[in-house]
């Protein structure tokens, strides 16, 4: 039982993820009236307080030297990678809510913490990790609602406001990020000492998200056939494959150091979750009706578990190479 409880906190995340998908499904009135209250607001700005309050910067600076595998990074995180997973998401043939989902997710920064905890199991540079997750993050802010706005609207069709969806990010995103930063600076120890809870309560606020969207779509999300959701993980695969082969050869024509490398490839190959459901969130009816986003959340939910699935069997290949 305890080993039970230990596996369920350790992947608390992808077996949330999973509930509440069935649970939106199967008995969807509740996640529907939660909807329609400010909830997925709250939960957003909670999942950014906490993502402040663990947000230790003090390795950034050592991995300011590593100007060349910091600059092809952020390029490759922010521009390069929205690009091509866009090109890519909309030539496969599946629904159109799943192209839109793949290509929203493909816009998004770095992830927030599992690249620096791969990049640490690999033997990589974890301060190049943590000063890419920062800076990606906070730039993502200013550059995804035009890269979005772009991409959707030369590819998919969707007129987005990248302004009106600039100050949306900055109220959600932004503002809840830098209140728990300077909230970290006074309470430190506790922050320290409770790192584990804060997680999960992040988590939680999390998974509630997609747990409303699923709730509000589920009419939609029960007539999709199973073939659809079988390409849909393949897609994902695929785009993420080809950042990873991006990002190898990018890496080696810099001539990285082996450490640098395993933290340019994973960081620059990942997408974030929590910023990609808010962003989703944030885009207004009038641009992609309620009932869709839940549709759209699929893609980035199983994008985000391929992905750390893929990358945890590489960071352990790596780490088991350098210990030979």
């Amino acid at each position: 039982m305890a080993g039970l409880v230990d596996f369920l906190r350790r992947q608390m995340l992808p077996v949330g993820l999973l509930t509440v998908a069935g649970i939106g499904l199967m008995w969807p009135m509740p996640g529907r009236v939660m909807g329609q209250l400010p909830t997925q607001y709250i939960a957003v700005s909670a999942i950014f307080v906490c993502s402040g309050l663990l947000l230790r910067t003090d390795e950034i600076r050592a991995a300011l030297r590593a100007w060349r595998a910091t600059t092809w990074g952020v390029l490759s995180i922010l521009f390069l990678t929205p690009v091509i997973g866009g090109v890519i998401a909309f030539r496969v043939p599946m629904d159109s809510a799943f192209q839109l989902g793949l290509a929203l997710f493909v816009c998004m920064p770095t992830t927030l913490s599992s690249g620096i905890a791969l990049t640490t199991q690999a033997r990589g540079n974890s301060a190049l990790a943590l000063l890419l997750t920062v800076v990606t993050n906070l730039a993502g802010i200013f550059t995804i609602p035009f890269v979005l706005a772009a991409v959707l609207g030369t590819l998919g069709h969707v007129e987005l406001s990248a302004w009106d969806l600039l100050v949306k990010l900055c109220l959600s995103i932004l503002l809840p990020l830098l209140f728990g930063r300077w909230l970290r600076q006074h309470i430190r120890k506790w922050v320290d000492a409770n790192r584990s809870r804060i997680t999960m309560f992040s988590n939680l606020a999390l998974i509630s998200i997609p747990w409303m969207k699923f709730s509000e779509s589920s009419d939609r999300l029960a007539a999709v056939a199973l073939s659809n959701l079988l390409i849909l993980i393949a897609a994902g695969l695929l785009v993420h494959v080809a950042f990873l082969l991006l990002n190898t050869a990018a890496s080696r024509v810099l001539r990285l150091e082996a450490a640098q490398r395993k933290a340019v490839i994973l960081m620059a190959s990942q997408k974030t979750l929590p910023v990609a459901l808010t962003v989703l969130a944030l885009i207004p009816d009038q641009a992609v009706s309620a009932d869709l986003k839940g549709l759209i959340a699929i893609p980035c939910i199983t994008s985000h578990l391929g992905q750390i699935f893929v990358d945890a069997i590489l960071a352990t290949r790596w780490s088991t190479a350098s210990k030979d």
